[in-house]
């Protein structure tokens, strides 16, 4: 296939100069989704949610990170965003911190992070009954599933029942990933955000690393490989920066044989041929 460009080292010129600010602003954003609450919770989109945390026991080791990260998103997003939202926790059965999404006030928020910081681990993963009940506090709500594994009760009645309960009521789910390394869990993840819309979420444990490797990258003008992300929102931006180094390699390629033939700053036609 030929295709036929028509372009000046000019406007070249300015097409590189304009992507090179577009894929600054691809790589801050992509920084700014790994920092803070984002990092572990990505970024809450509703305006009214309910945060849905696994306590089951294999969360203890990492109880004391989630509680801090837990803490953060809601100074950080909820209450700075003016969301209002309550919190459920689960491993064999539930507990609600309020039985209705609560305006985020500045008391309503010390509340909610001192009940959180006395949560403990135990027992089983009884994800249904916490959708269930993430799912009675009514219509228009974006649910925030945080587990760092699959439910003890089966996942394609889970699915079944969550597709059910959410079919009319304007409910999305969205799931966190929390240190699982178990890809038949993290599939089941993404196909309960996935069924109502919503967007699976992976925490990295290497995010201080891809924050420095992307600053320096772009600092020293160099283009350093991605590593691959897990998660919706990282996965598709991380898609477009690749996308668009190959445009711009591309771009550059086509200005530098421009600019070796006799009249550089005349129309040339360039038979690509792929």
């Amino acid at each position: 296939m030929v295709k036929h460009l028509q372009l000046t080292p000019g406007e070249l010129k300015q097409y590189l100069s304009q992507t090179e600010t577009l894929l600054l602003r691809y790589i801050q954003r992509l920084q700014w989704l790994l920092s803070g609450s984002r990092r572990v919770f990505g970024a809450v989109l509703e305006r009214e949610v309910c945060v849905l945390l696994d306590v089951s026991g294999s969360m203890a080791p990492c109880l004391g990170e989630l509680k801090t990260k837990l803490a953060s998103l809601i100074w950080e997003q909820l209450h700075h965003n003016t969301v209002r939202f309550s919190l459920l926790a689960f491993s064999a059965g539930v507990k609600v911190w309020r039985l209705a999404r609560q305006e985020p006030t500045e008391e309503a928020c010390r509340d909610a992070v001192q009940w959180a910081y006395q949560l403990n681990t135990h027992g089983g993963t009884n994800t249904l009954e916490a959708l269930q009940t993430g799912c009675g506090f009514g219509d228009s709500v974006g649910l925030y599933l945080l587990s760092d594994g699959k439910p003890y009760s089966s996942c394609s009645l889970l699915l079944k029942e969550t597709e059910r309960l959410a079919t009319g009521n304007h409910i999305t789910i969205h799931t966190v990933s929390f240190n699982c390394t178990d890809s038949t869990a993290n599939d089941f993840l993404k196909k309960l955000a996935h069924q109502t819309g919503g967007r699976y979420h992976c925490c990295h444990d290497n995010v201080d690393a891809l924050s420095g490797l992307l600053e320096s990258g772009h600092r020293d003008g160099d283009e350093p490989t991605l590593p691959a992300l897990e998660g919706d929102d990282l996965r598709r931006l991380a898609q477009e920066i690749d996308k668009l180094r190959h445009f711009r390699k591309k771009a550059q390629v086509f200005r530098e044989i421009i600019l070796e033939k006799k009249n550089p700053e005349e129309t040339t036609r360039i038979n690509q041929t792929n």
